[in-house]
């Protein structure tokens, strides 16, 4: 007899459904190791046995946690049980894991890859001249080739166009993992154009379609909205999402500070200054005020901001943290679902732009030629 794992899961599995493995051991104790790709060991434990087995308990979060330091949504996990002493009594198993840290009751993975795009929002609205990243699980050999139906107007017509652009034709996946594909509503809008024989400023980009395999997402252009309030993060499969909401912001600097009297005169010291913005989103719709709760309780948060003074990377990423957040969403008519949150920058000091020249003269611009 040797030692054996009960259940071997077989296939795909979420992360957040890894529950108890059983384990029948031959003996009195079983050590046990969990081993992520390229070998790190993120478990390596002796079990001492109780009526001849051994059950390991939340092996999820081991994996959650170390799919979140790797950055991967998708890993395979060696479970390994075995005594030193005895080698022969050994019993291994392969988990492949999907990261979903959320309770489902989805039970075909390999349908639900199929079908959808890495993110529960398949219906959203997107600011006008930002870019939109999908992400989705292939098959080795499967096709990454999607296109893009777009519905848009021209300036002076009453008429709804509509044209498809197709993409990455032909395109297969190397090796079965996630796939990134971005849709600059530049691009649409420039397909537009050259579709209505119509100048850039003339068009007006309504909505449009990602179609890839049998998954699809839509999107709505909300003119109302600015990509710079864009918020970034991880959500539910450790891939990144985004949220760009109508929203209320009031920023907050609270300075702290302790007085001392010295010889007769007042004066500060330990002084630190926290800013902090609290923001209210209003009009949001149902699938959204469910969703945005991936927002809040994601590991990995960030805004994108502007550095004028580099001219090949003007864009940085910025850390932030949710501290606080409340999120009411009811299935009446009678309210609207209200979502407030507070957030600030992981730096804790409070952040200033700084402007520089776009650089738009061939020369550098000197004073000294001035005169009045």
């Amino acid at each position: 007899m040797a030692h054996r794992i009960t259940y071997k899961p077989q296939g795909r599995l979420l992360s957040s459904a890894v529950g108890e493995i059983q384990v029948a051991v031959d003996g009195d104790f079983v050590d046990v190791t969990l081993t992520a790709t390229g070998g790190i060991i993120i478990l390596s434990e002796r079990y001492y046995a109780y009526g001849g087995y051994v059950t390991l308990y939340d092996l999820g979060s081991l994996i959650e946690a170390e799919m979140r330091t790797s950055g991967l949504s998708t890993a395979d996990f060696t479970l390994r049980v075995f005594s030193d002493t005895q080698n022969n009594k050994a019993d291994s198993c392969v988990l492949h894991i999907l990261y979903c840290d959320r309770f489902t009751v989805c039970t075909d993975i390999p349908a639900f890859l199929r079908e959808n795009f890495l993110t529960t929002l398949s219906m959203r609205r997107v600011a006008p001249g930002s870019t939109l990243s999908l992400f989705f699980y292939a098959e080795q050999g499967e096709s990454i080739a999607y296109n893009v139906a777009h519905s848009f107007s021209k300036a002076g017509s009453d008429v709804i166009f509509q044209h498809t652009i197709i993409a990455d034709s032909g395109k297969t996946a190397a090796s079965s993992g996630v796939v990134q594909i971005n849709i600059a509503l530049s691009s649409v809008i420039a397909d537009a154009a050259s579709f209505a024989t119509a100048r850039l400023g003339d068009i007006t980009l309504l909505s449009f379609t990602v179609r890839c395999g049998q998954r699809s997402i839509s999107c709505f252009v909300d003119y109302s909205l600015d990509d710079r309030e864009t918020f970034y993060f991880r959500n539910c499969f450790n891939v990144f999402d985004f949220a760009t909401l109508p929203v209320l912001t009031t920023a907050k600097t609270d300075v702290d500070r302790s007085l001392a009297v010295i010889n007769g005169k007042s004066q500060f010291y330990n002084q630190s200054t926290a800013k902090t913005y609290e923001v209210e989103a209003t009009r949001l719709t149902s699938d959204e005020a469910g969703w945005i709760d991936q927002l809040f309780s994601s590991y990995d948060v960030f805004r994108i901001e502007p550095d004028a003074t580099n001219p090949d990377e003007p864009l940085v990423l910025a850390p932030v943290l949710i501290t606080d957040c409340t999120c009411e969403v009811q299935n009446g008519d009678e309210k609207l679902n209200t979502v407030k949150f507070t957030w600030r920058y992981t730096d804790n000091r409070p952040i200033v732009r700084l402007s520089a020249s776009p650089g738009i003269f061939t020369s550098p611009y000197n004073l000294s030629l001035i005169h009045i």
